[in-house]
């Protein structure tokens, strides 16, 4: 950093060193156009020289005469040492480190919520989340209703990404509770158990039913539910802590509760 600030200092001295000894000599200027053409000499139409044909001095003085704000951006440069964002410091941030987080301990979670349970402006929380997935550190899915940011690195399946989306839902949470408990209920079985509308629990059974959570069975005049044997098992680890298994598992369940 200070080699930086030494060097960038010596090239502009240099620089203006080079240009006030040039400025400092007497030059005669003719104009090609207005002198008339010497006897038994031929016209000749001036041509144009390039940057790089020049002379080393004029050269020199080209690049010191350059505008303030190019020369302000240099010095930025310089100073504060600006670097590519890549894989290996995109949690060098503060605020990016800790959007990434959150992330991984609130998997499924949409940018509303990521924006109000961190208290980060939507603006500067959109473009800390672009770096993160440019740099492949979270995976999203969903479409524009509904975007959710998960931890990447093949954490978690695409099916398991739509189980955790809907468990963000503290209403379809204890529908899917329910039916972990008890198999083919009906739909009055699970608004008498959460509390909740009947229509209420047709609407969040039938996003349920579309990303293949839950499956309906015709039984007479009414539709039983259940939840498909592999996605009960996933369901049962994330809804269910695992039972303690030995004094000090005990007892940090207990210190949890």
């Amino acid at each position: 950093m200070k080699y930086s600030r030494f060097l960038f200092v010596l090239v502009v001295i240099s620089c203006l060193g080079a240009v006030s000894a040039v400025a400092a000599q007497e030059y005669t200027v003719t104009s090609g156009y207005d002198s008339p053409v010497p006897a038994g000499a031929d016209a000749r139409v001036p041509v144009p020289v390039p940057f790089w044909s020049l002379p080393l001095w004029l050269m020199l003085a080209q690049l010191v005469l350059v505008p303030p704000e190019i020369l302000v951006a240099i010095k930025l440069w310089a100073y504060m040492g600006i670097r590519r964002v890549s894989g290996g410091n995109v949690l060098d941030q503060d605020v990016r480190a800790r959007i990434y987080g959150y992330i991984c301990q609130n998997p499924g979670i949409h940018l509303r919520g990521l924006s109000t349970e961190m208290q980060v402006k939507l603006g500067t929380l959109r473009y800390h989340l672009s770096v993160l997935q440019h740099t492949h550190k979270i995976a999203v899915s969903g479409d524009n209703a509904s975007i959710r940011f998960y931890e990447n690195s093949g954490t978690y399946s695409t099916e398991e990404q739509q189980i955790l989306k809907h468990l963000r839902n503290e209403t379809t949470k204890k529908i899917l509770g329910v039916l972990l408990d008890r198999p083919m209920v009906t739909r009055q079985d699970i608004a008498d158990a959460v509390g909740v509308s009947g229509p209420s629990v047709s609407w969040h059974m039938k996003r349920l039913e579309e990303d293949h959570i839950v499956l309906s069975r015709r039984e007479g005049r009414l539709t039983a539910y259940e939840i498909p044997g592999p996605v009960a098992g996933y369901l049962n680890q994330q809804i269910r802590p695992p039972a303690p298994t030995g004094p000090q598992d005990y007892s940090r369940a207990i210190g949890q509760a």
